[in-house]
């Protein structure tokens, strides 16, 4: 299924969710001055599937942003808050801030909403799968003779 959203339920979301680009990003037939979408729009709208609800609300920005930052402590900044000539980003990792989250209030995704319960129960599955997938690779103990 492919990721769908909407900004426009955002409070004035084409200065909060678009930019001028500030340099030419060739890989994305972007020229520097086109409009193009903000990097923190960008990675919360992808956000969305990792933290498991369907949009930033008045009612969940808090458990947005909590899971977010669960999610990013445990993978990493999800952005990098310079790019030079398209290339790969260079500059530093930065964390999703609080105000950013609140600043796209309205931002709405087709993601299945999973209570605090069943996200927390996903990473415990894949914690599980993790240690069985090293389980199984380890060699069978031997006995001492």
């Amino acid at each position: 299924m492919s990721l769908n959203w909407t900004v426009d339920g955002i409070a004035d979301w084409e200065a909060v969710c678009y930019m001028p680009a500030p340099c030419d990003i060739p890989s994305q037939f972007i020229t520097e001055g086109d409009r193009m979408q903000n990097p923190v729009t960008t990675a919360l709208i992808w956000a969305t599937i990792g933290v498991g609800l369907p949009g930033i609300t008045r009612e969940n920005a808090a458990e947005f942003f909590a899971r977010l930052r669960f999610i990013e402590r445990l993978d990493g900044a999800h952005l990098i808050r310079a790019e030079v000539d398209g290339k790969r980003p260079e500059g530093y990792a930065a964390f999703i801030t609080p105000e950013e989250v609140v600043a796209h209030i309205g931002l709405t995704a087709n993601v299945t909403r999973e209570s605090r319960t069943q996200w927390l129960k996903r990473f415990s599955n894949d914690l599980d799968r993790s240690l069985l997938q090293i389980t199984s690779l380890l060699p069978k103990e031997q006995p001492v003779a």
